[in-house]
């Protein structure tokens, strides 16, 4: 044991970082993160989560301490070390987390702490180290040992006078050499998890798992956790003041600003023990945006004054074409208020295309430590999507539940909460309920269509029905016992657009009718002085985003044809809509796009019945039936509904659907839950579409320099991986301005180069056409 002891002297976590370092390190900041969260379990003081946190950060790497891992860690020939990092004695995370389990053992022995919870704190702290560097499986076929001739090999080679710095380390070197003895094996976990625990030991795991794998990478990479910042709760009101909003001059700027008043003055009412599923409900163009985001955070501030800590606020919106839209916007706020942009400590906009650039006013941070901050939500407000937050919420990966902590204790705003699919509204139920019970985690349901997810929610706009009984700005009219062909519906546009002269939008439930259709009608369009346009997701990013920008600015009238990709969120005003059949909410979220600024006495929304060569009903390709025969029943008798009764009509909408709706779905996935089988809750999906493929296309000489730039990254092979995919990182969001996401049975696909399927200026006649977007060639209804 003599060589063994020398080489023992100085032991690493990583290069240049001593294990020792490592390993205390993490275990504070484990510590000290739980120290701020929220924690209300019964029968399970925080003080001991918080002990055994610390325990599971000083142990986690506790495997690295053998010769195995030394040596594969400071070899350095390539071919060799790939050999030494797939050997088995190599593996750390198994003979780690069995240190951790004794660990922890010895602790809550020596305190004599034997409640309920004991042996699920056991379990916790094994599994959350095993899988810190894999993803979470099922918790029963992960707590018996592999390998233990392995285990057995790797004690033997154990540094272990290195390690006598750590807490109980004599209890568990001992318990380590008779793994003979392993535990687990006895403990019956199945009838522990049956005892009606809901979702709370998961949460309660994933809890762990997330603050583990955070302090992980922010002690590597950073060393340290970093300092929360303050944010003015009057931030919105001096915007608001500072734009002249609160001295409004016509009716719709009247409406809005009493929206906000009453809002923001329901903050002291709130019983911050009872009131955390809250509601939002406000005409569509009331102004949502700030007046929620000024409601929560003046919530903070009194949650800090009262309660002692500062809630993180997570913005979630259902659609990237509308995070960035009200990003500007929160980005406008702060820098009326302070005269500077917001850096990413303050506000942080993260979605799978976000810029990896992580700015403070102090420092400016490297791509690697970039992503580690955006990744793990480092910010007082977070804007996000609702796949990144409901993906946190339901998954087994590693990377989505390491943010879950920021979660926990926040107060998550999830505007046009309508668009959440009804089929997990119980499941969302279950798991919200006991964040908000246990956590102190705050929801706000905004929208203007609110769906029946809970039986009851705390509704901050008081008097809600009267705020949509004011405005008379839209009527609905139903034109659906008729049906219409593509040739049909552009006769009519054609013949009503004789003599009128109105900003027009017509919007379509796929991707081919809506196509179909612009090309039948632009010309006769463009000849009765109309400027017309066409979005799709079919058309990248860029180009849809600069077309909003010109219906929104050019004097000429317009007239729109295009998909759903405006329905929610997307600020455009039209005279009148025209729309083809689909649910309740989504006919009500398309009628906020006909005068929504009131500047008409009354804008209108036609609803028909769009049919395929075939006699099928177009919204069949997209909608669940369920959704609009409930549609269907509800306006039997109607033929016009007026925006004063849109309220009344959406909530017993939501009631009939509700009654209807199936629950296996939600009842499948909070079976998963309350039993810990993580690989299938990794199976979860928010959207379920048929498989996508990207590709970029060389649209403009920008698009040719984002692309020649990847060509530069992905060709460097002086570079490891993750050098270039930090490099990509740096250009990730401009690049995917120029990438359609199109369902890979299309038979129109072009060539792949370095991982990328793309589309060539000389090809572009081929794959992409200027106005309608991506080519395809199937004759599949597409949204």
């Amino acid at each position: 044991m003599e060589k063994l002891s020398i080489f023992c002297k100085n032991l690493y976590a990583h290069p240049e970082k001593p294990l020792r370092e490592h390993l205390k390190n993490t275990g504070n900041i484990m510590r000290s993160v739980v120290n701020t969260i929220q924690f209300n379990v019964p029968d399970l003081k925080k003080d001991i989560l918080k002990e055994v946190c610390y325990l599971i950060g000083v142990y986690h790497d506790f495997g690295k301490a053998t010769k195995f891992f030394q040596d594969y860690l400071v070899e350095s020939s390539l071919d060799k070390k790939n050999k030494l990092k797939n050997q088995k004695e190599t593996k750390h995370s198994l003979l780690s987390a069995i240190a951790t389990y004794y660990a922890v053992e010895k602790y809550l022995k020596e305190n004599g702490i034997e409640n309920d919870w004991k042996d699920f704190l056991l379990i916790s702290s094994f599994i959350v180290v095993r899988r810190h560097h894999t993803n979470l499986i099922s918790i029963l076929d992960d707590l018996s040992l592999e390998d233990e001739e392995i285990l057995k090999k790797q004690v033997d080679n154990l540094c272990s006078d290195y390690l006598k710095f750590l807490p109980h380390f004599e209890y568990v070197f001992d318990k380590l050499k008779t793994l003979e003895s392993w535990s687990l094996r006895k403990f019956k976990l199945s009838k522990w998890l049956d005892k009606e625990r809901g979702s709370l030991p998961s949460l309660i795991l994933q809890l762990i798992y997330s603050i583990l794998l955070d302090a992980d990478k922010h002690e590597t990479v950073l060393n340290r956790i970093l300092e929360r910042t303050c944010i003015n709760s009057d931030l919105i009101d001096n915007y608001r003041t500072e734009m002249n909003f609160d001295n409004p001059k016509n009716d719709i700027d009247k409406l809005r600003n009493e929206i906000y008043l009453q809002v923001v003055r329901q903050v002291p009412k709130i019983n911050l023990n009872k009131d955390r599923i809250m509601s939002f409900t406000a005409p569509t163009g009331g102004g949502k945006t700030l007046s929620a985001v000024s409601f929560a955070i003046k919530l903070r501030e009194r949650i800090k004054n009262e309660l002692g800590y500062s809630p993180r606020i997570i913005y979630c919106l259902p659609f990237l074409s509308i995070i960035d839209q009200n990003a500007k916007v929160m980005e406008e706020v702060f820098e009326v208020f302070s005269k500077k942009k917001p850096t990413s400590d303050i506000l942080l906009v993260h979605h799978h295309l976000s810029d990896y650039s992580y700015k403070t006013y102090e420092n400016e941070y490297d791509v690697d430590e970039s992503e580690i901050l955006i990744e793990g939500w480092d910010s007082e407000i977070i804007i996000t999507t609702f796949v990144q937050f409901f993906h946190t919420l339901f998954s087994n990966n590693k990377k989505s539940i390491r943010k879950f902590n920021k979660i926990v204790g926040s107060i998550v705003i999830l505007d046009e909460i309508q668009s959440f699919p009804h089929k997990y509204w119980l499941l969302f139920r279950e798991v919200s309920t006991s964040l908000s019970e246990y956590f102190n985690t705050y929801f706000i349901l905004t929208t203007a269509t609110q769906p029946a997810i809970f039986e009851f929610t705390t509704e901050i706009l008081e008097g809600k029905g009267n705020f949509f009984q004011k405005l008379n700005r839209t009527k609905i009219r139903f034109n659906i016992d008729r049906e219409f062909t593509i040739h049909q519906l552009a006769e009519k546009l054609i013949g009503e657009l004789k003599d009128i002269s109105k900003n027009m939008m017509v919007v379509l439930n796929t991707i081919k009718s809506a196509e179909m259709l612009y090309k039948l009608v632009k010309k006769e369009l463009i000849n009765k002085g109309f400027e017309v346009l066409y979005l799709s997701s079919h058309i990248v990013p860029y180009e849809r985003r600069q077309r909003i920008q010109l219906i929104k600015k050019s004097p000429e009238k317009k007239f729109l044809i295009t998909t759903q990709v405006v329905e929610a969120g997307v600020d455009l005003d039209f005279e009148k809509i025209i729309r083809d059949l689909g649910p309740m909410d989504s006919i009500n979220q398309v009628a906020g796009r006909a005068n929504r600024n009131w500047q008409l006495k009354k804008g209108e929304v036609e609803i028909i019945r769009l049919i395929d060569e075939n006699n099928k009903n177009f919204y069949s390709y997209i909608y669940d039936a369920v959704l609009v025969d409930c549609t269907k029943k509800l306006i039997k008798e109607e033929k016009e509904i007026n925006e004063e009764n849109f309220l009344s009509y959406v909530e017993s909408y939501f009631k009939r659907l509700k009654d209807i709706i199936s629950n296996d779905y939600s009842k499948e996935y909070i079976e998963c839950i309350q039993h810990l089988y993580y690989d299938k809750i990794g199976n979860f999906k928010l959207i379920n579409e048929k498989e996508k493929i990207d590709i970029f296309i060389e649209l403009n000489e920008k698009a040719s320099e984002y692309w020649n730039k990847y060509q530069e990254i992905v060709t460097q092979t002086q570079k490891n991986i993750l050098e270039r995919k930090c490099e990509f990182n740096k250009i990730k969001s401009e690049f995917y301005q120029y990438v359609v996401s199109i369902s890979s049975e299309m038979s129109n696909i072009p060539p792949e180069i370095n991982g990328f399927y793309f589309v060539s200026k000389d090809k572009l006649v081929e794959y992409y056409d200027s106005e309608t977007g991506y080519i395809t060639k199937k004759g599949s209804m597409i949204w």
